[in-house]
């Protein structure tokens, strides 16, 4: 019988739990769980999929186009509980939701465990920002599925400290590392194994300069003006910087893409707007890479297990450990702010000695977490 509903439905979510699902599997312990997407990245996951060969027992469709972040999270909760209430009449109910991170799904997750009575388990728990409009609503999200989780597995010692300041048990809480360095793992393993795994020509012709700066932009409140700020900054970067190739990964949601593709950026000689990448085609294009300018999380925590230096868009993050180590940098989102902190950046030099989010181990930690709850709970 199925004990772990694990519940995904971005793209980051799937990365993170992949490490996990594949650990149960190894233990032959994937009788014990079931594995749900929600689809809330739908048209994303589809390679990742097949990256780490995981097939969802139950895929969901909570996206309509347009909706409001109040619809998705309401369509997400209608749909996870339809699905556990079929759950419960052919008798594979779950003790145990799983779910990772901050998005709608997770919150949804959270919310129907509550109202069934269902064991929350919530994996990288305890990050904050202390500012519920930064991120948004991705703040609000992770605190909210921190108030009636069962187990909290904490990436650092720092989120630990979090929960712990918010009153959370210690018995409730389990530091394990954060599961993307483990996912990295997994990567650079299937690359070794097929190093002459083709790219298309663009990747390529990308990969071959070896002096790439990686842009990402996409949360909601750096949509509008903050992302016009950051594009003039770039093309501007672009100007002073001719010896660097700034490739800038466009995300799928219109208030980004459109407004990046029809910008300045696209007559530069020395700037690439490209799809989104696969997880063994952005991994590639990092060992090409000598800065990355983003606000995306991810990014922020797998950049460490490549030595490469951050400058992350906001005055606030979450992943806090990479700049007290100085790997990572609060630009903010003035233009000029950006490129100062880019300057600056060309002066440091310093070597990235480890990942301060993950060993590569904290899959291993989580399983044997639920294995000793089925011995002990039968």
């Amino acid at each position: 019988m199925s004990k772990v509903l694990i519940v995904f439905g971005t793209r980051p979510e799937l990365i993170k739990l992949a490490p996990v699902i594949l650990e149960f599997r190894k233990r032959n312990l994937q009788k014990k769980i079931t594995v749900l997407n929600t689809g809330q990245h739908k048209d994303l996951l589809e390679k990742y999929l097949k990256i780490f060969d995981i097939h969802p027992d139950y895929t969901l469709d909570v996206m309509v186009p347009g909706q409001s972040l109040s619809e998705l999270t309401a369509r997400a909760i209608i749909e996870l509980q339809y699905h556990l209430s079929s759950l419960k009449n052919n008798g594979t109910y779950p003790e145990y939701i799983l779910a990772q991170g901050d998005t709608n799904t997770v919150i949804a997750s959270a919310i129907v465990a509550f109202y069934n009575n269902i064991k929350f388990a919530h994996l990288e728990a305890g990050l904050r920002t202390w500012d519920l409009q930064n991120p948004f609503p991705e703040e609000y999200n992770r605190k909210v599925a921190s108030i009636s989780a069962y187990i909290n597995f904490a990436p650092t010692e720092v989120s630990k400290m979090h929960l712990v300041r918010e009153g959370v048990g210690s018995d409730n809480i389990l530091q394990v590392g954060n599961t993307i360095v483990d996912a990295l793992n997994i990567i650079k393993d299937i690359l070794s194994k097929n190093p002459q795994m083709e790219l298309s020509d663009e990747l390529n012709f990308l990969k071959e300069k070896n002096n790439l700066v990686l842009i990402t932009c996409h949360r909601r409140e750096n949509h509008g003006a903050n992302l016009l700020s950051v594009i003039r900054a770039v093309g501007s970067l672009s100007g002073l910087h001719p010896q660097f190739h700034f490739v800038w990964i466009l995300h799928p949601n219109p208030n980004v893409k459109k407004v990046v593709e029809e910008s300045v950026l696209s007559d530069k000689k020395n700037i690439s707007l490209i799809e989104p990448l696969d997880y063994l085609e952005i991994v590639q294009l990092y060992q090409s890479t000598k800065l990355i300018l983003t606000d995306s999380g991810g990014i922020q925590e797998e950049a460490p297990s490549f030595g490469i230096p951050v400058l992350v868009i906001g005055k606030k993050t979450e992943r806090i450990e990479s700049v007290l180590l100085n790997y990572s940098y609060l630009t903010g989102t003035d233009e000029k702010e950006i490129i100062s902190s880019f300057e600056k950046h060309l002066n440091n030099e310093f070597e990235i000695s480890e990942n301060p989010y993950g060993d590569g181990k904290a899959s291993v930690r989580i399983v044997d977490y639920f294995e000793k709850e089925f011995r002990e709970n039968g």
